[in-house]
C-alpha cells in the first residue's frame, strides 16, 4: 500500500509539472494558483555500516544507508489576493517517514494546509490556521535552501511543522513579530489526553541588509493532563552576508523539560552551530560546519544505544547547481563523541563518519 501511494503521488507529481508549464506558457487571464515542487533524489553511505536502513535514530533527513532513494518529494498549491491567503502541500519520501512516524497514513501526507487572514488594510498582520511551517530551527526540509546538505544535530531536534494558529506581524521593513498557539511540539493530531495549547513567539530582526538575527521561543506541555511535563525551549540564530560569495550562520539552542510528576525537577539540552559558506562561482559553492550538541537526558535525541546524545560535528559539502533548478550535492560528516555513542558492526564506538550525495530539483 505504500509502494502503491508513492507511485501516484509521483505520478501527480509529474502531472503537476506538466500543467505548471502549459500555464507558464499562458500569456492571457493568469492563474491567481501558484503550482510549486521539491524532489530530493538521495544516496548515504555509513562507514560504521548499519545493520538497518535508518543509520541514525536522532536524524531526520536522509536518514537510509547505501540505498538511493526520496528524501522528500512535494506539490504545493498557494493562492494569495487581497486579504486572503491559502496554501495546500502534500509530501511523500523518508523525510516523512521519520518525522510522522506516530501520525495516521492521512495526516503523513500533509505538509502545509492553512488559510491566512489580513487584519489590517495593509496587510501587515496576519492570522494564519492550520498546519503550518514552524517558527523553530535554523533548517528547512527543503534541503536546497539550507547552506548544507544534512541539518545540524540541534536543527533535527526542532519542529518542521506546527498545528495551530500564528498572528505574525510586519511591525517595520526590519522587524517582525509572532505569536503562536498550538496543540504541541510538531504534531497533528495532538496530545492525547492533554488540553492545555501550547505557546511560541518569534522576533525576527534585520538592522541591516545583510544581517537578520532570529529569537523564538516554545512553552507546552509533552504529557496528558494527569502527568504534565512542561517544555520550554529558546531559539537564537543569526545569519550574515558577508560579501557577495560569503554566508554566515551561528545558532545557539537551549532548552529544559519537567519530569513526571513522579520524579519532580527538569532536565536540559543546548546546542550550538556554526557555518560558513563560499559561492566559488555563479554555479559551485562550498560549506563548512561545526556544532556541539548536549542532551545527556535523551529529550530530544537518543543514541545508537538508547541513551542522551553528547555529540560534536563537522562537515564539508560542495554544491553545483544547474538550470531549471537543479542542484548537486556531496557531503562528508564525521560526528565523534566523549563516549562510545555509535555502533560500528554490533560494538560500540565514538565516531560516526558517512558521505551524503543529493540532486534535487526545484520548480515554481
Amino acid at each position: 500500500m505504500k509502494y502503491l501511494g508513492n507511485s501516484i503521488f509521483l505520478t501527480l507529481l509529474s502531472s503537476l509539472f506538466l500543467i505548471a508549464q502549459a500555464n507558464a506558457q499562458e500569456e492571457e487571464s493568469p492563474s491567481k494558483i501558484e503550482l510549486s515542487g521539491f524532489i530530493d533524489l538521495y544516496y548515504g553511505y555509513d562507514f560504521n555500516k548499519p545493520e538497518q536502513k535508518r543509520r541514525l535514530p536522532f536524524l531526520y533527513n536522509h536518514t537510509y544507508h547505501n540505498s538511493p532513494t526520496v528524501n522528500i518529494a512535494l506539490i504545493k498549491a498557494s493562492y494569495e489576493e487581497d486579504w486572503f491567503r491559502a496554501s495546500f502541500g502534500l509530501q511523500q519520501g523518508t523525510y516523512v517517514e521519520n518525522n510522522l512516524e506516530r501520525e495516521s497514513e492521512f495526516a503523513e501526507w500533509i505538509n502545509e494546509a492553512k488559510i491566512g487572514i489580513a487584519l489590517t488594510k495593509n496587510r501587515n498582520l496576519w492570522l494564519d490556521l492550520g498546519v503550518i511551517p514552524s517558527h523553530l530551527g535554523a533548517g528547512s526540509y527543503i534541503s536546497s535552501l539550507n547552506p548544507t546538505l544534512s541539518r545540524s544535530l540541534m536543527t533535527e531536534g526542532t519542529p518542521y511543522f506546527l498545528t495551530g494558529g500564528s498572528l505574525g506581524w510586519q511591525a517595520s521593513e526590519k522587524v517582525f513579530v509572532a505569536v503562536y498557539v498550538t496543540n504541541g511540539w510538531q504534531l497533528i493530531r495532538g496530545i492525547p489526553g492533554n488540553t492545555l495549547p501550547s505557546f511560541g513567539t518569534q522576533i525576527l530582526w534585520s538592522p541591516t541588509e545583510n544581517t537578520t538575527i532570529n529569537w523564538s521561543t516554545f512553552t507546552g506541555p509533552t504529557g496528558p493532563d494527569d502527568d504534565r511535563q512542561m517544555r520550554y525551549f529558546s531559539d537564537l540564530y543569526a545569519t550574515l552576508n558577508l560579501g557577495p560569495k560569503w554566508y554566515m550562520l551561528l545558532a545557539f539552542d537551549v532548552g529544559t523539560q519537567e519530569n513526571s510528576v513522579a520524579f519532580g525537577g527538569s532536565e536540559g539540552w543546548y546546542g550550538a552551530a556554526w557555518i560558513l559558506q563560499r559561492k566559488i562561482s555563479d554555479k559551485w559553492s562550498s560549506s563548512v560546519r561545526a556544532e556541539y550538541f548536549h542532551d545527556p537526558f535523551g529529550i530530544i535525541a537518543i543514541n545508537q544505544n538508547e541513551d542522551g546524545l553528547k555529540s560534536s560535528g563537522f562537515s564539508l559539502n560542495l554544491d553545483r547547481s544547474f538550470g531549471s533548478g537543479f542542484l548537486l550535492r556531496a557531503e562528508g560528516r564525521w560526528l565523534l563523541s566523549p563516549e562510545n555513542q555509535f555502533i560500528m558492526e554490533g560494538s560500540p564506538v565514538s565516531d560516526n563518519f558517512f558521505l551524503l550525495t543529493s540532486l534535487s530539483w526545484t520548480w515554481n
